[in-house]
């Protein structure tokens, strides 16, 4: 069927059928013409979708990003473990992504993969940006719990910026001007939205006589963990990208269970009331399986848009997903 589409069986087919009486010769000739030319057309799609579809990536990316708390809020019970929701998210993400390597591909290139696999490489390239992912959102967790939603969301913005420094000195990727100038928008953006946010922060600290506290326990985890994510989008862009990229169906496998080793060991240490263990889908129904899913695709399109795109544009889709949310 694939020779027949691509054109370069159809001549020996149609050989065939004349010997067999089955086909005349001029009918052949019009056959083949007719092969040739929807080869064509198909070849033409295939290179429409993939030369647009770092903007498809990108705009799943701000839509799943923006309704995602929406649908959380609405689908998910309320005082659900968030350890259950990103144990659940990730598994359903490893089963996405083998499902599309195993018939995405020829059983030829789904063996180099196996081939080219090691636990070490693995480790080097998954393992770690997965335990920096998972230190990240604890940091981001204890920081929103010391500093108000508008403060929060402008530190967050400082990722973007990182992420632009961090693969200009790991990868040596520059960033043109109208890139530039439109990350100083964006960080000039975030500043106007985050002055009342900031103004209630200071009044609440020293209201509290709790301005340390909110700094160190608020402020600087939401910076480092910005500043670590840069440098984490670094490391996965530069894993993904070039000729000899991962594939990122088997990225996005790895990442996931890394996560979930991450997220075990953590709960491990910290569920000491064995909360999980009790009963972790209490409360949950069959539409809690939407926020789930959704999750799980929004972390698959992250490594689309990372290597069909960049991590800086990556950025820029998140806060359309905001932009989104907020209206």
């Amino acid at each position: 069927m694939v020779a027949e589409i691509d054109g370069a069986g159809w001549p020996r087919i149609a050989s065939v059928l004349i010997r067999c009486k089955m086909l005349t010769p001029s009918t052949a000739v019009r056959e083949m013409l007719w092969q040739r030319s929807w080869s064509a057309e198909i070849a033409s799609l295939r290179h429409v979708i993939s030369k647009n579809s770092s903007l498809l990536f990108l705009v799943l990316l701000a839509a799943q990003f923006g309704l995602q708390p929406l649908l959380s809020k609405q689908l998910l019970p309320r005082g659900h473990l968030p350890q259950v929701f990103l144990l659940s998210s990730n598994f359903s993400r490893i089963l996405i992504s083998l499902f599309i390597l195993m018939f995405g591909n020829t059983r030829d290139e789904i063996a180099d993969i196996v081939r080219a696999w090691s636990l070490r490489e693995s480790i080097l390239k998954a393992g770690i940006p997965a335990i920096m992912f998972s230190m990240q959102g604890w940091l981001l967790q204890v920081g929103q719990a010391h500093i108000d939603s508008l403060s929060f969301n402008l530190l967050n913005q400082t990722k973007t910026l990182s992420a632009a420094l961090m693969c200009y000195l790991l990868l040596g990727r520059r960033q043109s001007r109208i890139q530039c100038f439109a990350l100083v928008l964006l960080f000039v953006s975030a500043l106007l939205l985050g002055t009342k946010g900031c103004s209630s922060f200071k009044k609440h600290s020293l209201r509290d006589g709790s301005a340390s506290d909110a700094f160190v326990f608020g402020v600087l985890p939401v910076v480092v963990a910005a500043l670590s994510s840069g440098l984490t989008a670094a490391m996965t862009q530069r894993t993904l990208k070039g000729s000899a990229g991962r594939n990122s169906w088997l990225y996005s496998m790895e990442l996931s269970m890394w996560g979930s080793a991450c997220l075990i060991a953590g709960v491990c240490m910290s569920d000491k009331r064995g909360r999980l263990l009790q009963g972790p889908y209490q409360g949950w129904s069959a539409l809690s399986v939407v926020p789930v899913l959704t999750q799980a695709v929004g972390g698959i399109l992250v490594g689309l848009v990372t290597k069909y795109s960049d991590s800086v544009k990556k950025g820029f889709a998140l806060v359309s997903g905001i932009v989104l949310r907020l209206h």
